[in-house]
């Protein structure tokens, strides 16, 4: 048709594209940490058929219900277009081109296809542009870059429509109406205006090249905006991390070349961290889930990824193309301060929330770690209250600084023995600190005994042999700690015989089932919901006493959202004669953080509001009696929130509520 003219268009669109993704290629190659991200290729695959086709995510939370849906729509439909695309292209050089088997019935099958996806996506994208102008969600900023991909998008739908239509008008496309109710639409509409055939021909012809040059300067466009993410996001799905959620990566501190710790520089992150900041959408859902966001903490996940980004891209042709002493002036520069204000790392509780709403699995609680250990290792630089409790943990194996020969002294009432004095066991009650030295949470520990007792259970503590599970010293970023912790746990643990261990402590739990395997400590190890819910189904201990409690579950961060424990917790609870259980609408994966998390229940939280106020806020919505948990971090939090808002409300560990009703 011409073919002199397209291929100027593919020449020049082409040749630019290459030359940008050739500078972003180039920056995930300047990056010096590892990631390897090519085990276990067909989860991988499934990840991406229900993730990234299928966008799940998109649709995984009620109150995205309808954006998700249309975006999905708009997603399907260029999916679906990219078909239509290729036969473009190939008409400038051949009027009758078409892909190979689209000729008979497939092609029309897929000519009705491509119309009702044209209609789709435009009513997404008259849906997005409502919410733009209109109803104005506060997670999202009305940019000119949104709005301008809006418009281009609803360009190419209506091209496309005017093109067909046009060549159906001359006619030039031999289809039956029945697969193509668009494009005789657009016929009929051009015969009632009136149109001469010259002006169809001009209008088809000029719709044609419009759209062509809308696609090339749309995808040319992409790489210097938030919408790189559609070229980005399959390859970053696909990509994403198939560790447990709960095991932070190790660092090699017996390694002599390495001369820093932590993230300090851009350069110092790995090729997936570039290929996170490549592929944010901006869409906000990981700060309108995020604790610290909502209470008025200067984190702001989306931004604190777009500030990473901005500085690195929209520097890159400098890096690139400037001189030494240019390049090495944004390469050796300290991101903390100079790029991210240190109270933003400060204010993570590391709770996951951001990470489980992205619906392109970016992973934000890592990088956050990772440059709070360069603060912690390299410079000496946290808050005060954290260095108070690292040197408790150091010297006495707990975040409180009390003796460690005190650790068993909860139980001395209880007979309670010890693997010291009984080496070989079923179970190894791994207590935790909380349950070991708060006052409030050793009735916790005295609950769980109970439970074990009527079980008949064979089980052990460690007693004064237990240290700290290191978790607190790991998230803060103390990485030299914690392995130390770690190994000395491991090591302690090595000499005993046990089957299985039960954690009371999310915190620990997950420490304990997660990471200690990244130094050779590999247990079953099960968190006290999932166990209690076992003897209660194996008919081992059997509620029977009337509580008659309104009660509500708060869920923990390090026992849900990381490890994926939201049922046990619920079905003990409704197992109970008695009670009367209400669900909070922010629960399960939405729950709100406790504020406890990544140490901050060791720090004073002198910005905003507390987090532990707005949890409880949640909570009482359905005005109950009791709120059950399963951390003792979680309890205390909603405890002295209670305390300071002067709410009657009792805060129960669930194993206390099952432990009164035997």
């Amino acid at each position: 048709m011409y073919p002199v003219a397209v291929s100027l268009l593919l020449i020049a669109g082409l040749s630019f594209f290459a030359y940008t993704i050739n500078n972003r290629v180039a920056l995930l190659r300047l990056v010096k940490a590892p990631a390897w991200r090519f085990e276990d290729i067909v989860q991988r695959v499934k990840a991406l058929v229900v993730y990234a086709f299928g966008q799940k995510r998109m649709m995984s939370y009620k109150k995205d219900f309808w954006p998700g849906l249309y975006h999905a729509l708009i997603f399907w439909g260029f999916c679906v277009l990219g078909i239509r695309t290729i036969t473009l292209f190939g008409r400038g050089f051949n009027p009758a081109f078409n892909l190979p088997g689209f000729n008979g019935a497939l092609g029309d099958f897929y000519a009705l296809n491509k119309d009702i996806f044209t209609v789709l996506v435009s009513v997404g994208c008259l849906f997005f542009l409502g919410r733009r102008f209109f109803t104005k969600p506060s997670r999202i900023s009305l940019s000119i870059e949104g709005i301008v991909i809006l418009f281009t998008i609803l360009s190419l739908m209506i091209t496309d429509w005017f093109f067909d239509g046009g060549q159906i008008a001359l006619g030039h496309e031999k289809i039956q109406s029945t697969y193509a109710p668009v494009g005789f639409a657009v016929a009929h509409l051009i015969e009632r205006l009136g149109w001469s055939p010259g002006t169809t021909h001009a209008v088809s012809i000029a719709s044609y090249f419009f759209h062509l040059t809308l696609i090339l300067g749309f995808l040319n466009f992409l790489p210097y905006g938030k919408h790189f993410h559609i070229i980005t996001a399959l390859p970053n799905v696909f990509m994403r991390n198939l560790q447990p959620y709960g095991a932070l990566k190790p660092i090699n501190l017996e390694d002599e070349n390495i001369t820093t710790f932590g993230i300090d520089k851009i350069t110092e992150f790995s090729w997936k961290d570039v290929m996170d900041m490549y592929t944010c959408t901006e869409c906000g859902r990981c700060t309108s889930q995020c604790p610290a966001f909502n209470t008025d903490k200067p984190l702001n996940p989306k931004q604190f990824l777009m500030e990473l980004k901005d500085f690195y891209v929209h520097n890159s042709f400098t890096i690139a193309e400037g001189t030494e002493e240019q390049r090495n002036g944004i390469l050796d520069k300290s991101l903390v301060p100079n790029v991210i204000d240190p109270e933003i790392l400060w204010s993570c509780t590391t709770c996951r929330a951001c990470e489980e709403a992205c619906p392109v699995f970016i992973e934000y609680v890592q990088k956050i770690v990772d440059m709070r250990r360069h603060l912690v290792l390299m410079r000496g630089e946290f808050p005060a209250e954290a260095q108070a409790t690292l040197r408790n943990i150091e010297n006495n194996g707990n975040p409180w600084g009390i003796g460690f020969d005190e650790r068993a002294h909860w139980a001395k009432e209880l007979e309670v023995p010890s693997l010291a004095e009984k080496p070989e066991v079923d179970v190894l009650y791994w207590v935790g600190c909380a349950g070991s030295f708060d006052d409030r949470n050793k009735k916790v520990s005295t609950a769980v005994v109970k439970i074990l007792k009527e079980a008949k259970i064979d089980f052990a503590i460690l007693g004064p042999e237990e240290s700290c599970s290191g978790d607190p010293a790991r998230r803060i970023g103390n990485e030299y700690l914690f392995q130390t912790l770690a190994k000395q746990n491991i090591g302690t643990m090595g000499k005993y015989k046990f089957k299985t261990v039960l954690a009371q402590c999310p915190h620990c739990f997950n420490t304990i089932k997660n990471e200690y395997p990244q130094f050779g400590g590999v247990y079953e190890v099960v968190h006290h919901a999932d166990y209690i819910k076992q003897l209660m189904d194996q008919g081992k201990i059997k509620p029977v006493q009337n509580l008659d409690e309104k009660l509500t579950y708060h869920d923990s961060c390090y026992l849900g959202r990381y490890n994926q424990i939201y049922d046990s917790p619920r079905d003990i609870l409704k197992a109970i004669p008695g009670v009367q259980y209400e669900e909070v609408a922010l629960s399960k994966k939405e729950g709100r953080c406790c504020g406890a998390g990544g140490g901050r229940m060791w720090m004073e939280e002198r910005l905003g509001d507390r987090v532990n106020h707005k949890r409880l806020d949640d909570l009482q919505t359905v005005e109950p009696q009791t709120i059950a948990s399963a951390c003792p971090f979680c309890m205390t939090m909603l405890t002295d929130a209670a305390r300071d808002k002067h709410v009657e409300v009792k805060t129960k560990d669930i194993a206390e509520l099952v432990a009164d009703s035997l």
